[in-house]
């Protein structure tokens, strides 16, 4: 099965990372506009993208306190890892499936541009302080045979 990885690290500690991506007040701080709920396995929760003027549930998988958040929504399953380097936090995020040909490669295109969105706004939110700062429905990626 085709996979993504996006791997970043941040300088900060795990702790703070991990309590960023699974409560609702940290997620809607850089990725999305609202979060129904934190993340707490086997539960549903619902993100709201403003950029995009979209709403999805999220299913919410496996969760280990500051190792490891999984969760599936509409296309595929998502695993972020983390693990602590010397004081910050090094980040593994892997979606599946991307699928086969023109089409997954698009996706694959397009979930690396949300990936590495997702990245530079945590990032940005929680070393600089700086809040959700949009994501503009004008960024495309086209992959052509």
């Amino acid at each position: 099965m085709t996979h993504l990885i996006v791997e970043d690290r941040i300088e900060r500690p795990v702790a703070e990372v991990f309590r960023t991506i699974v409560t609702p007040e940290g997620l809607s701080g850089f990725f999305t506009a609202e979060a129904s709920a934190a993340m707490v396995p086997g539960t549903t929760v619902t993100w709201r993208f403003g950029h995009v003027d979209a709403a999805f549930d999220v299913q919410i998988g496996e969760i280990e306190t500051d190792r490891l958040i999984s969760w599936t929504w509409p296309g595929g399953q998502v695993t972020i890892e983390l693990a602590d380097a010397d004081g910050a936090t090094r980040l593994t995020v892997t979606e599946q499936p991307m699928g086969e040909g023109t089409e997954g490669a698009a996706r694959a295109a397009g979930q690396t541009q949300g990936w590495t969105y997702f990245m530079c706004g945590l990032r940005a939110y929680l070393v600089h302080g700086l809040r959700h700062f949009g994501l503009s429905d004008a960024i495309r990626a086209t992959v052509l045979d």
